[in-house]
């Protein structure tokens, strides 16, 4: 799989996001027939069905790396471990 870099800021704001979407199910939304929307895949702009992300072993142009997989799309990006996560 081709994987697309993104920056620490990015997947600071995936990260907030996810929380965000994890306190409004909650909070209020169980009792909805739909969840929020997750955050849509960079590549695609489609909203995926799933995102999860994972630090292994592989190491991309010299970093350890982050990566984020997007399901069903299965478009998948990845960040520097050591790149700063502010925005």
């Amino acid at each position: 799989m081709d994987r697309i870099r993104m920056t620490g800021a990015w997947l600071a704001d995936l990260e907030a996001a996810l929380l965000d979407r994890e306190e409004e199910v909650i909070l209020g939304v169980l009792q909805q027939p739909d969840y929020p929307a997750l955050v849509s895949c960079p590549t695609c702009d489609v909203p995926p069905e799933s995102v999860a992300s994972r630090v292994e072993d592989p190491v991309i142009d010299g970093h350890p790396a982050v990566l984020v997989d997007f399901k069903p799309c299965r478009h998948g990006v990845w960040v520097p471990v050591d790149e700063p996560r502010t925005t």
